[in-house]
């Protein structure tokens, strides 16, 4: 399974901070839970996702960067 890095969940919590969006926004965004989403941007732990949501982060980042 992919790895998100820090530095990618920190690119995450700032893409929700750069477009004031909250959890629930933001996992409208990508796609997954209310719940995933604070496990996605809770640390700076490298964490092991599903390539679904691996690729729903990778947009998003990229979409804003």
């Amino acid at each position: 399974m992919p790895l998100l890095t820090p530095e990618m969940k920190k690119a995450l919590r700032r893409v929700q901070a750069d477009k004031l969006m909250t959890k629930k926004d933001l996992a409208k965004v990508l796609g997954v839970t209310e719940k995933t989403a604070q496990t996605l941007t809770r640390d700076n732990e490298p964490q092991e996702v599903k390539n679904k949501v691996f690729n729903a982060v990778i947009s998003a980042i990229a979409e804003n960067y």
